[in-house]
This record gives structure tokens, sequence and C-alpha cells, in this order.
């Protein structure tokens, strides 16, 4: 009896000394500190297990609360949280020797790899001669080097899907972007079989990014395949074979530093990781924004139409001469504002940078006090949405970007807060490339399909897009997916 009432009075003084804990930070939170602190319970592990069950609503409940910036702990890291856009700027144009992206590009690392000793050797080696090599040969210069049988994979792999009565909408636009863009990367040895396994391991993605405690065996299973099959491809790769493309420059990188290509295929997972996760959901959104509104669809197929007859004559001639050149034109400028509305709407996050030093970062007419050892996690959501920049900014609006007179494919976004493609230091490599994509794939499909969706309920006459999914982490990834019917326009 006095061992259980012993036991019952230390579990009664912990409730105490947590709820006196709990009490304390949330009266500390409504001082005057200056970023407020979402108050926590549980020291360490802070707010982490309310931002692992979903990242994007955590965040957007927070700033509703707190406002503008804020601190929270996540599992023994102190955040700061920044969301307007001079403060989400200046923390992207900040020198690297003051804010690095290193805990980041670890974070990616350890989502496809568990072994990460694996990681200090090669991030040096990729950040300084591989990445050099993906600037140069995906520059608005150069892309147009490795693109150039794109547009006939998309058209091959989409005629696949023709006049199916259901269809998965996210695997009928992923699956061709997916095999002809991976092939780019991974060269001759690639094989498109590999599609089900990347589905498999991706869907995971966002748990694995917050370190949430998951079994999955069929994920990692799936994982374990994608390197295998990274590093069959990065083995045989040869730098003077045209077919290779890019794994060519990646397996010379690789061997002239001694690298194990067991231990570079990770990171050339991650590096794909990057290249297809933000694509994938704005194909997504783009299609779903677009059937939800028949005016907006019409529009853009439209303009598809008349843009092929005009610049390229037909289809036939698109498939063969598509470029990111020809396609960055006024022909297609309700498309590329359909893409970059998207864009602007499914970006949630733009990563996490750790502070190398004390500084002082510029937030309007005030700074934010950052200490050496804390991070900046970079959240431009409500900057990209503030009614005063875009009006009505949390609905798609079709012409948002359409210029008076068209400039090229991203000036639409200049003096706005547009981060979709980040900026500065750590604008994203595979742009332009990303436009061209978009554009191929949906420009095949309106030319090749009439899509429509089909409801969840039978018996609904209506429809409309799914709902974002609390988890989504870096842009909004849906609830479930869609099925459409795909009629044929043309003969296939």
């Amino acid at each position: 009896m006095t061992s259980y009432a012993l036991t019952a009075a230390q579990i009664s003084t912990v409730i105490v000394g947590l709820g006196f804990v709990f009490i304390t930070r949330v009266m500390a939170s409504k001082g005057s500190a200056h970023p407020p602190e979402v108050p926590y319970l549980l020291p360490w592990f802070g707010s982490a297990f309310g931002f692992a069950s979903g990242p994007s609503k955590f965040l957007a409940v927070c700033h509703a609360q707190f406002g503008p910036v804020f601190r929270v702990m996540l599992g023994g890291r102190n955040m700061i949280v920044v969301t307007t856009a001079e403060s989400v700027h200046n923390a992207l144009f900040a020198d690297y020797r003051v804010l690095t992206n290193r805990s980041e590009h670890y974070d990616h690392f350890h989502a496809v790899c568990s072994d990460t000793s694996l990681y200090p050797m090669i991030f040096d080696t990729f950040s300084h001669k591989l990445f050099p090599v993906l600037d140069r040969r995906l520059s608005k210069r150069a892309v147009d080097g490795v693109t150039k049988d794109f547009a006939e994979t998309v058209f091959q792999r989409l005629k696949l899907f023709s006049g199916k009565e259901r269809v998965s909408l996210r695997r009928s636009l992923t699956e061709p972007v997916y095999v002809a863009v991976t092939a780019i990367f991974l060269g001759s040895k690639f094989s498109p079989d590999s599609y089900e396994d990347w589905l498999t391991f991706w869907n995971t993605l966002p748990i694995r990014l917050v370190r949430r405690p998951f079994w999955s065996f069929p994920s990692t299973r799936a994982r374990g395949r994608l390197l295998q099959h990274i590093t069959t491809c990065l083995q045989a790769a040869n730098p003077d074979n045209d077919d290779d493309k890019l794994a060519g420059d990646f397996s010379k990188v690789i061997r002239e530093n001694n690298i194990p290509f067991e231990a570079a295929s990770p990171a050339v997972l991650a590096v794909m990781l990057a290249l297809h996760t933000n694509l994938f959901n704005n194909l997504f959104w783009l299609f779903s924004w677009l059937m939800a509104d028949p005016r907006a669809l019409c529009s853009v197929r439209d303009e598809i139409d008349k843009g092929i007859r005009e610049e390229f004559g037909n289809l036939q001639t698109f498939i063969a001469e598509a470029s990111p050149r020809r396609l960055d034109s006024p022909a297609f400028a309700l498309l590329n504002s359909a893409i970059l509305e998207t864009t602007r709407l499914t970006t949630l996050q733009n990563g996490v940078r750790l502070a190398e030093s004390d500084f002082q970062l510029k937030d309007g007419e005030g700074t934010i006090s950052v200490r050496k050892g804390e991070y900046i996690l970079l959240y431009p959501r409500p900057a990209q949405q503030n009614g005063a920049s875009y009006p009505d900014g949390h609905k798609f609006v079709l012409e948002r970007f359409v210029q008076s007179q068209y400039q090229g494919e991203l000036t639409p976004t200049s003096g706005k807060p547009y981060f979709a493609f980040g900026a500065g230091k750590h604008v994203c490599k595979g742009r332009f490339l990303a436009m061209f994509e978009i554009k191929v794939l949906t420009i095949l499909y309106l030319s090749l399909f009439d899509v429509t969706p089909i409801p969840l309920d039978p018996q609904s006459s209506g429809w409309e897009p799914p709902q974002p999914s609390p988890q989504s982490i870096g842009t909004m990834h849906p609830t479930h997916d869609v099925f459409v019917k795909l009629r044929p326009r043309v003969t296939l």
C-alpha cells in the first residue's frame, strides 16, 4: 500500500511540475519578448509532436496566433519562423557564412539513407563540384541541350492512358514526367519500371522529412531498390555518350573524387526528390484547379490549340521540336500564368537555415535577433497570399500573371512576394527545366485528351478538388487522388 501511495505521489509531483513549467512558459510568451515563443510542455521536444503530425496546419495556426515571426522549439532545435516577404527574402540572400542550408541538406539525406555516416564524405564534393555542373547544364542558355527527347517520351507514355474510363490523375500526370526527366538524370540504363518504387517511397516522404516514427516495409524496400538502380545507372554512365546526359557528369565527378557509387546514390536520390516532389504536386493542383473551373480549362486549351498551330504547325512537329526556348513564348502566356499561379498557391515552406554566428535579420523597419546555433524556418505562404500584393490571394486566378507585353516566363513575378523557386544563392537550379516539363505535359495532355473528373460520390452532380493534406511539407500535398475519364481528341 505504501509503495502504491508513493508512486501516486511521485506521479502527482511530476504532473504538477510539468504543469508549472507549461504555465510559466505560457505566461512568458505573453510578455514583450520578440519574437514571441510558442508555449510547450515538454523540454527539448517542445512542439515537435504537433509539428510532425501536421506541419502546414501547425505553422498556419501559429502564424494566426503569434504573428509574422515567432519562435518554436522542435526536437532540440530553436526555430525562428519568418513569414514576411522581406524577412524571407533577406534570409535567402544572406551570406552562406552567416546562414547555411547544410542542415537542410542533411535532413534530405537522412530521409533517403538510414546510414548518415556517409553524409560528411560526399556533401562537400557534391556542393562544390556536382552542383556547379547542375547550374551549368540546367541554366536557361544550356537547358535545351538536355531536353531533346523529352516531349517524345512524355507523348509515348501518355498514349498508354488513352480511352480508359477511370484513370488516376496523379499517375497519368506524374508517370510520363518521371520517366522522361529521370532518363535525363540517370542515362541510358534507367528503367521506367522504377516508377512503382518511386511512388511507394515518395508517398512516405512528408513523414520521413519530419522524422515521424513509422514502420513501412514496402517503402523501405522500395527505397533500397531505387538506390540500387541509381548505383547501377551511375556505374554504367559514360560521359562521352549523349544518351547518358547528366548521368555521365555525375559519374565523372564521383569517380574523380573516389566516392563509392553506393555512397553517392543517396545524394543523387535526394537531388531527384528535390527535382520531382514539388513538380508532381504542382502538376496535380494545376489540373485540379483547371478542372474545377471549366472556363479556365477551356481558355488554356484554346490557347494551346492556337499556339501549336501558329508556332509549330501541328502536334507532331511540336513533339519533335519543343524546347524550353521555344515554349518561353507569348503564344503560351495564359498557360505560363496558370503555372505561376499554381506554384504561388502551393508553396508552403522554403527550407531551414542554420545561423553560424549572431546576426540581425532585417524585417521591415525592425530587425530580428538571431543567435548562433538557432535555425530559421522560411514560411512564405502568408506573404504569397497577402491581399495587398495579390487581391483574392487565397484563390486560383488564371490570368493573374498575364502581362500586357510578354517579357519572359518568370518576369511576371518580379517585385512581388514569390518564392516558389527560391531566391538569391538558393534559387532552384532546375527552375527552367521545371517550367518546360509542366508546359510540355500540360500541352500534350490537353491536346490529346478531353479530361473529365469523376466525383467520389457517384450520386454527386458536382466536383471539387481535394483538400490539402495537413501533413504537407514544402508544397501542398492532396488528401487523396483524383480519378478522371480521358477521351481522345486526336487519333493516337
